[in-house]
């Protein structure tokens, strides 16, 4: 009976790729694919610099399974290698710059076609969603992103940023307080929900 690798949780994938099985690393690329091309969206508006470095970071880990650990969370050691990976990249291409303190409202900005709105309301509130973003520092949009639009943990945001968990928690609080400080609450929550449901 032939395996449903689909079916897999991703901790079950890493072991398999980890023994040799292709199959399970493909299903982990597969899987984790369009969180790691939005993230590294954020790094870089260069598309095809993230998709070659995804594909490379894949290569790699194929290269070098038999020395890697056992990542209890696969999704945020995915994260974190691309990071990584697309910050060296800033040193080798002299063509493309990485900034550190780019902001990040691209990637809350639709598609061409999801820009046209049909209504005036909708037009002040995506005004209003990018005026709330451009308050904010690049690490305050990073950790509000990964906890809200990838559903990560304070945990593995720490792993990810570098930080310790204490100090991830202490930045949304911090970053909460400072949107409450120049929102309304109901405005605020209404913008983050239109910010998140893209």
């Amino acid at each position: 009976m032939s395996t449903d690798y689909r079916q897999l949780a991703h901790q079950e994938l890493w072991q398999r790729f980890k023994t040799g099985d292709e199959r399970a690393l493909g299903e982990l690329a597969r899987g984790h694919y369009p969180s790691l091309y939005n993230y590294g969206l954020q790094m870089t508006s260069d598309s095809e610099l993230v998709w070659d470095t995804i594909q490379d970071m894949f290569l790699e880990l194929w290269d070098r399974r038999d020395k890697i650990g056992d990542a209890v969370f696969v999704r945020a050691y995915l994260l974190k290698a691309l990071r990584y990976k697309l910050l060296k990249a800033q040193s080798h291409r002299t063509t493309v710059t990485i900034d550190e303190s780019k902001s990040i409202n691209g990637l809350f900005s639709a598609s061409v076609e999801e820009e046209i709105i049909d209504n005036e309301v909708h037009a002040e509130q995506t005004r209003l969603l990018h005026q709330l973003m451009s308050t904010l520092t690049k690490r305050q949009q990073e950790v509000l992103y990964l906890r809200f639009y990838q559903n990560l943990e304070n945990y593995e945001i720490a792993q990810i940023m570098g930080m310790e968990r204490q100090s991830v928690a202490n930045l949304l609080h911090r970053t909460f307080k400072e949107l409450r400080s120049h929102w309304s609450p109901d405005l605020l929550m209404s913008l983050l929900l239109l910010l998140w449901s893209k």
